[in-house]
């Protein structure tokens, strides 16, 4: 009986360790490969399917994130005007330099530690391969030298069209609604010398089409970012801003 119970035993355990083998098999990992000359072999691989519409992808600040659901977000809202996909990669108190290495902090414990807007593009090129890319920030980045902004700005500008080499690139100059027509320090000289220094990035100013009007009713108690009516009216003037880029896709 001892005997039989023995033999049982060992049968349970080596079913177990085939079970067990071909589990372990199926694991990418542990998966055997071939290695063949490329010049011997001849893959055809499907063509993608041509895109119907655009995709737009914004790396931005708590403006570009808005106040409550992605798609009531002002550059959602443009996106959608236009017949686009959006797409928000958007950190509250991050900039170009800001929730950087220099100051890394603690968003919230949903959204997890800060990021600055370069630290973001090899995540967000292994999902997603906009047509445009948006860079919607600077707003956090004040008490940085803007020499040393400068440099982030074009940093992050280069790593998108290393990646994203046929999208477009945009760059929103950064305002507070509160005051369309203060530049923040970064001027218009600082802006043609930032598009003289990389190429094919396309500089818009939304905010400052608002620059007469009373946006005071457009804030939320903050008195900073725009509520339910500021977003829209950023919208309007970023759409318009938007709309001539020459995506080469049909809408």
């Amino acid at each position: 009986m001892n005997r039989r119970r023995w033999v049982d035993a060992v049968a349970i355990a080596l079913a177990v360790a085939v079970v067990a083998g071909l589990g372990f098999a199926m694991r990418p990992q542990s998966t055997a490969r071939m290695t063949v000359q490329p010049s011997t072999v001849s893959i055809e691989r499907p063509q993608p399917a041509q895109k119907e519409h655009p995709s737009v992808l914004y790396i931005g600040d708590s403006y570009t994130f808005g106040q409550g659901a992605a798609e009531m977000s002002y550059a959602c809202m443009a996106a959608r005007r236009l017949d686009w996909f959006c797409h928000l990669a958007a950190l509250p108190g991050t900039g170009y330099i800001s929730g950087g290495p220099a100051n890394r902090f603690l968003v919230n414990p949903y959204l997890g530690i800060s990021t600055s807007f370069i630290e973001r593009i090899p995540h967000l090129a292994a999902v997603y391969e906009p047509d445009v890319v948006v860079f919607d920030g600077g707003r956090n980045d004040l008490l940085a030298p803007s020499e040393d902004v400068f440099k982030a700005m074009v940093a992050a500008i280069e790593e998108a069209r290393q990646v994203w080499p046929a999208a477009k690139i945009v760059v929103i100059r950064p305002r507070f609604l509160a005051r369309p027509g203060d530049d923040l320090g970064y001027d218009d000289g600082f802006f043609e010398r930032l598009a003289s220094s990389v190429r094919g990035v396309a500089i818009v100013d939304p905010i400052n089409t608002l620059a007469d009007t009373d946006t005071a009713p457009m804030l939320i108690k903050d008195g900073i970012h725009p509520n339910a009516r500021g977003e829209p009216a950023i919208t309007a003037p970023l759409v318009k801003s938007l709309a001539p880029l020459d995506l080469g896709v049909p809408t």
